[in-house]
């Protein structure tokens, strides 16, 4: 009769400690997230938790058990001979003409996509050294030759663009002019051969001529 009951007992046992061993694992596992980040800024949470509000951090290291406290501080020195903090400090002047007003991909790298880039006009540094020279009459033939060769007129060029688009038009009259007084010689020509020699040249002049165009 015992022995069932002593079995049940020892079962009842081995859960009890396997339900322990879990929350004890929790626990750590928590405390191990809170003070994963620095022994320092640990240090300021707790100082910061003391100052406002004693009672609560006095409850909360009384719920704490032996073990726990002893694998957070086992954390805080494995956190403290492993990670070392640096301060990387980066000089940012103030002066804005230095800022381009580009994207930077990282941080250490140059300026590669720069919008709104616009050149200035190079302004002349030295005043125009002007020579002094003869003096112009401007009632002159010479001044007004001179005045009227750099000066523009729109009259003036569409006058210009008249008489060149008359010449062009009037050597391409005579062109056709002369294409069609040819052909008409080359006609009486033909009719005067085919009156005095007959028909039967033709085929030789027609090849002749189908050379000479191709040639020409």
């Amino acid at each position: 009769m015992g022995g069932p009951g002593s079995g049940s007992c020892s079962s009842s046992g081995e859960e009890d400690g396997d339900a322990d061993w879990k929350a004890a694992i929790d626990s750590v596992s928590a405390v191990a997230t809170t003070t994963a980040t620095s022994s320092g800024f640990a240090a300021a949470s707790k100082d910061s938790a003391v100052s406002t509000d004693g009672t609560n951090s006095n409850q909360k290291s009384q719920n704490l058990k032996h073990y726990q406290i002893k694998a957070q501080k086992l954390l805080d020195d494995i956190i403290e001979n492993t990670l070392v903090m640096v301060e990387d400090l980066i000089h940012i002047s103030d002066n804005e003409k230095t800022n381009e007003g580009g994207i930077r991909l990282f941080k250490h790298a140059p300026p590669g996509i720069v919008f709104d880039h616009m050149d200035k006009i190079q302004q002349p540094r030295k005043r125009p050294r002007i020579l002094p020279g003869n003096e112009i009459d401007e009632k002159s033939k010479k001044f007004r030759g001179q005045l009227r060769s750099v000066a523009v007129d729109g009259v003036d060029i569409m006058a210009a663009a008249r008489d060149a688009c008359q010449k062009s038009v009037a050597r391409l009259e005579a062109k056709d002019a002369a294409a069609k007084a040819a052909a008409k010689r080359e006609e009486e020509r033909v009719a005067e051969l085919k009156r005095t020699r007959g028909e039967r040249w033709l085929p030789s002049i027609a090849r002749e001529r189908q050379i000479k165009l191709g040639r020409s």
